[in-house]
């Protein structure tokens, strides 16, 4: 038997949402709502919305009345986008510039430690 009540949406599906809305208030400094009302127009928006309304009956007029309307997503993000945005405060949106000195720190980090002394071994085939 499931439990009662609404089905959860998966982490994945929050995480975008959530990274998503932060980058776009930051990048255009604008409020979080109007960060939302700018991720609806974009190209990966219906993909999304069908991932998080996949567990509901008629998934399909769910993802369009989202689409169509404005006060249905005005009501989506007073209801669930300001939670799950609450749920990540110290997501860290990364420039370009900064991702690629994180991604070299983080090779460099493999070069260090014991791991790093394990040499490779050429064998020989036997035949």
């Amino acid at each position: 038997m499931g439990t009662k009540g609404q089905p959860k949406i998966s982490f994945f599906v929050k995480f975008i949402i959530a990274y998503k809305v932060i980058q776009l208030k930051e990048r255009y400094n604008i409020t979080p709502r109007a960060a939302w009302l700018k991720f609806t127009d974009q190209k990966g928006f219906k993909d999304l919305m069908q991932d998080h309304f996949k567990n509901k009956t008629q998934s399909q007029f769910w993802v369009y009345n989202i689409l169509l309307n404005k006060s249905v997503r005005l009501a989506f993000y007073k209801n669930h986008i300001r939670k799950i945005i609450e749920q990540f405060p110290t997501l860290k949106i990364y420039t370009p510039k900064e991702y690629k000195d994180y991604l070299a720190k983080i090779k460099a980090n493999k070069t260090r430690g014991i791991g790093s002394l394990k040499k490779s071994v050429k064998r020989t085939r036997k035949s």
